[in-house]
């Protein structure tokens, strides 16, 4: 988790993690873009201004579906903090398939006013967007790395689980939960001793025991039971027997699974999938039907992994109903687009030699 990766020098300004990754997005979907629009035969030069037009319909969706869901929400309680707090992207918050919708009116509006003036194939733009799609997601997801953003629920040793340090939402969610204490001990009550230290914890692994007394935490009296890290370490003076020991460590959550770094694997492999079978494929649209497909079924394996959204209608949470929304809309799709006619650079009917040593092309049903 690094949501501000460094700052430009001589004007100190910030550059986050997510914001970042947006910017990769954007370069990696127009260079794919043109080069996929060369191969189907249209111009290439529509792509910047679509991805544009695509980005920021994505971003409004997607931060518009946020704060519609966690408007009350404990964790991020809009309600009592400034309407400017919404605008900040920089701090996370999108939901994915909100910004895939807000993606789709914007690729209906340009559609709308460019394509379709230019006479250029909706169904053909589709399949190149496609796979620009499966790459900005695999992007975004690292930015939500970043962030500490749509993690995981606990995961098993085996699985290289990831721990946020502490006061990050995963952090705070375990806590919550009581999988964990705050900063991997507990104090007796009314007292600064330690009654009992977590096992595996930072603080376990940097000497903290049962029966050390606190005296100062990051060189300040004791003032709390609940002492904060600062800069993500906590220093803690101990007194243990007659003598102060100085015990330093960084708190972090328990291990999580890494739900983000699943769904980036996930996207290069649907990626890969799309570009292989790209020249392969017999209808306009067949693409986007491949991606709807597998995100929508990936989507819904990772949100079972995941414990920052709650259920909201029978028994599944936002994204998994409209994973199966997604899957439907691509077998209906699907159904329009076998329909259709073959692509002008569908793959060449087979040959067969017939008993007469000529060649005969197969008719194609």
């Amino acid at each position: 988790m690094q949501p501000i990766l460094f700052h430009i020098p001589i004007i100190n300004l910030p550059v986050y993690g997510y914001g970042l990754m947006l910017f990769f997005a954007y370069l990696f979907c127009s260079s794919l873009g043109k080069r996929l629009c060369k191969r189907e035969g249209m111009d290439g030069t529509l792509i910047p201004d679509l991805t544009i037009w695509l980005f920021v319909a994505g971003i409004l969706g997607g931060r518009i579906v946020f704060v519609i869901q966690y408007w009350d929400d404990p964790k991020v309680n809009f309600v009592n903090r400034p309407l400017v707090d919404t605008l900040k992207l920089w701090d996370g918050g999108l939901v994915l398939y909100g910004a895939l919708i807000g993606g789709a009116l914007g690729y209906f509006a340009y559609d709308y006013f460019i394509l379709r003036k230019m006479n250029v194939s909706k169904w053909k733009m589709l399949d190149v967007i496609a796979p620009c799609l499966a790459v900005g997601i695999a992007l975004g997801r690292i930015g939500c790395l970043f962030t500490g953003c749509c993690y995981g629920n606990v995961a098993c040793p085996s699985s290289y689980p990831l721990h946020f340090p502490a006061h990050s939402m995963a952090w705070g969610k375990m806590v919550q939960l009581g999988y964990q204490t705050p900063y991997g001990f507990l104090l007796k009550d009314g007292s600064t001793v330690v009654e009992a230290v977590e096992p595996g914890s930072a603080a376990a692994d940097a000497g903290l025991r049962s029966g050390d007394v606190i005296v100062k935490v990051n060189g300040d009296p004791i003032k709390s039971l609940n002492p904060g890290p600062t800069d993500g370490v906590m220093n803690l003076t101990v007194l243990r027997g007659a003598a102060p020991v100085t015990i330093t460590f960084a708190p972090t959550s328990i291990g999580v699974n890494a739900t983000q770094v699943y769904e980036t694997i996930s996207m290069c492999l649907l990626l890969f999938f799309l570009l292989s079978y790209y020249p392969y494929k017999r209808h306009d649209g067949e693409l986007l039907v491949f991606f709807m497909v597998g995100y929508g079924v990936h989507r819904y394996l990772n949100e079972m992994l995941r414990t920052d959204t709650d259920p909201v209608a029978f028994g599944l949470t936002l994204s998994q109903n409209v994973s199966i929304a997604v899957v439907i809309a691509a077998m209906v799709l699907a159904f329009f687009v076998w329909r259709r006619p073959l692509s002008v650079d569908a793959p060449a009917a087979p040959v067969l030699a017939n008993t007469s040593e000529t060649q005969t092309t197969l008719p194609t049903s």
